[in-house]
C-alpha cells in the first residue's frame, strides 16, 4: 500500500489512500501489452538481421524497428527493398507493431485515468463519510503509540480518524490493521484539519504526537473546538502534564513512565502482572475492565447491589462504582445504593459485560 506525498493546495491536508494499488485485470492487460511491444521489437530486430545475413548492424536493426512501428519513416535506413522478402517482412511488422502500439496506450490510458478515477471516488466517499461520524475518536500521530492505540479502539470496533504528517507512518499503520481507519495526512495541529477530521462531533482525541508542544497545541485546539470532548494527551517531559491538564486534556500518560513501571513490577511481582495481562488479554476467555453507565430511569435507580442481583443477571464483578457527583467508591458493599447516573466499573469476559450493557439499555419506545 502506498501513500501519497504532499497536501492540498490550502496547506490544511489530504485523505490517505491506501488503495493505490490497481485492480488486477487493468494491471494484467498493462503487462501484457507491454510484453507484446516488446515482443513484436525483439522479433523485428531478429527479422532484420536475418533477412539482412548479418551485415546490418543490431542498432541498425533496432533503430529500423522503432521508426517503422512508431509510422515515423524517416528514411530507409536498411536496403530492405533489395533482400528477400524485406518489404513482405516490413509490411507485416507496419500492421503488427501498429495494432500492439495502439493497444498499449489504450491500457496504459486506461491504467492512469482508471486509477485517477478510483482515487478521486474513494476520497469522495471517505470525505463523506468523516462528514457524518457522530461520537468516533481522533488519534493524531500513527508512531509506535499512536499504532497501539489506534488497534485498541477498532478492536472494540469504534469509528477511527487517524491524523499523521507522515506517509511511511501511515503505511505501517495500513499493512497492520488494514483498511479499517480513515486517515488525513497533514499538521494535527492546524485547526481547520482538526475541523475537517469532525472533531466537533467526535467523542474523544488523542494526541501522541513526538513533541510536549505539539500535543499541547492539539488540546488547546480540540477543547476550543468541542467543550464535551474527552482528550487524553502523551507527555514525553513529565514537566509537561500539568501544563497539558491546564490546556484542556483531560488525562495524560506517560509511556516512559508507564514502562519503566512495568519493568520493575516484572522483576518484582510477575505472578501480578501475569494476571493484569489476563485482564487485558484478548479473547473469548480474556478478561475486561469497562465502565457501564445506570440510566437516569433505571429499575435499578434506589436499589441496593444485592436487590440488583447483578451476578445473576451478567457474570461480572463490581470493582467500583462513580458517583453522578464524581465521587469513587471502591469495593462497594452490598448494601451500596445504586441512583441513575452512576458508572459501574465491572469486571468480567467481554461476552459477560456486554450483556450487562444490553440490560443496562432503555427499552426501546
Amino acid at each position: 500500500m502506498a501513500g501519497h506525498e504532499g497536501l492540498t493546495p490550502g496547506g490544511v491536508g489530504r485523505l490517505y489512500y491506501a488503495g493505490a494499488d490497481q485492480p488486477w485485470l487493468v494491471r494484467r492487460r498493462l503487462l501484457f501489452a507491454g510484453a507484446s511491444v516488446l515482443g513484436v521489437v525483439l522479433v523485428g530486430v531478429a527479422g532484420y538481421w536475418f533477412i539482412g545475413e548479418g551485415r546490418w548492424s543490431l542498432l541498425d536493426c533496432l533503430y529500423f524497428v522503432l521508426i517503422t512501428v512508431t509510422t515515423v519513416g524517416y528514411a530507409e535506413v536498411l536496403p530492405v527493398e533489395a533482400a528477400d522478402g524485406g518489404r513482405v517482412f516490413t509490411m507485416v511488422l507496419l500492421i503488427t507493431g501498429m495494432g500492439v502500439s495502439f493497444y498499449f496506450l489504450s491500457a496504459l490510458t486506461a491504467f492512469i485515468i482508471e486509477g485517477d478515477l478510483r482515487e478521486a471516488l474513494w476520497r469522495r466517499r471517505m470525505q463523506r463519510s468523516i462528514d457524518g461520524l457522530n461520537d468516533h475518536y481522533i488519534v493524531c500521530g500513527a508512531g509506535e503509540t499512536g499504532r497501539s492505540v489506534v488497534e485498541q479502539l477498532l478492536e472494540e470496533n469504534h469509528p477511527v480518524v487517524v491524523v499523521e504528517l507522515r506517509a511511511e507512518h501511515l503505511d505501517r499503520l495500513a499493512r497492520r490493521v488494514g483498511a479499517r481507519f480513515v486517515a488525513m495526512q497533514g499538521d494535527a495541529t492546524e485547526d481547520a484539519l482538526l475541523r475537517q477530521c469532525g472533531v466537533e462531533r467526535a467523542a474523544g482525541i488523542v494526541a501522541t504526537l513526538h513533541s510536549d508542544a505539539d500535543n499541547l497545541f492539539v488540546a488547546v485546539t480540540a477543547r476550543q473546538l468541542n467543550r464535551g470532548i474527552r482528550i487524553v494527551s502523551r507527555a514525553i517531559d513529565e514537566r509537561a502534564d500539568r501544563k497539558l491538564l491546564l490546556a484542556g486534556a483531560d488525562a495524560v500518560v506517560s509511556p516512559n513512565d508507564i514502562g519503566g513501571r512495568r519493568m520493575a513490577h516484572e522483576l518484582l511481582r510477575p505472578h501480578v502482572v501475569g494476571f493484569m495481562d489476563f485482564i487485558s488479554g484478548r479473547g473469548e476467555r480474556a478478561l475486561a475492565v469497562e465502565e457501564c453507565r445506570l440510566p437516569d430511569d433505571s429499575p435499578w435507580d434506589g436499589t441496593t447491589l444485592a436487590q440488583a442481583r447483578i451476578r445473576d443477571v451478567a457474570n461480572v464483578l463490581v470493582l467500583a462504582i462513580q458517583g453522578a457527583d464524581g465521587r469513587d467508591y471502591t469495593f462497594p458493599p452490598a448494601s451500596f445504593v445504586l441512583k441513575g447516573g452512576m458508572r459501574l466499573i465491572v469486571l468480567g469476559e467481554p461476552a459477560s459485560i456486554a450483556r450487562l450493557k444490553a440490560a443496562l439499555r432503555p427499552p426501546a419506545s
